[in-house]
């Protein structure tokens, strides 16, 4: 017993090194992309009717599995820009632990990069950047995770390049996929 005490103290730093490594790498690859810069400084394309309205979908947690459904309405905040509302249970929940629904408010317009349509979603004064799909009457967004660059972001300019080049040096872009919101119908 006593040999099994001094393996333990020896690897005892290296056990709690290695947990908390894990710990923070799944902080930090857990959430969307955020930031106070947008791809483009102002809105540069005009809004599109046919995405006007109200959206049925859902998201997958990726670490428990739990679907929630989600609903997203977009209306027409002015000729360049969007509001859309995600209305579903985000985590929050009253005294007795029962589910809360949740609004999240943001604002939005489109940008294009190469060929990808792309949206700025800016909420709580951060800006969330996801890649947007509208195919056969269906909506598809795609945020880009936070760990799509190694690299600090300084300016709009740098995060259009540096999104530009994920998308064409990446098979298979970095989405946080507890976030994506796939096929999205009218309700």
């Amino acid at each position: 017993m006593p040999q099994f005490e001094t393996a333990y103290r020896k690897l005892r730093p290296v056990l709690y090194t290695t947990f908390t490594g894990l710990c923070i790498m799944i902080l930090l690859c857990g959430c969307p992309y955020h930031s106070v810069h947008k791809i483009d400084t102002e809105p540069q394309l005009p809004i599109e009717e046919s995405y006007l309205g109200n959206w049925l979908g859902s998201i997958k947690d990726e670490t428990f599995g739990t679907i929630t459904n989600v609903k997203m309405m977009v209306s027409k905040k002015n000729e360049m820009e969007y509001n859309i509302n995600f209305i579903g249970y985000f985590g929050r929940t009253d005294k007795k632990k029962k589910p809360i629904q949740d609004t999240i408010k943001a604002t939005s317009y489109m940008s294009i990069i190469n060929t990808r349509l792309l949206m700025n979603i800016e909420s709580n004064k951060r800006v969330y950047i996801a890649e947007f799909k509208y195919e056969n009457d269906q909506i598809t967004f795609l945020p880009l995770a936070e760990n799509f660059t190694n690299f600090i972001i300084q300016s709009d300019a740098e995060l259009r390049y540096r999104i530009g080049y994920h998308f064409k040096t990446r098979l298979n872009p970095n989405y946080d996929e507890s976030f994506c919101l796939r096929n999205m119908r009218r309700e």
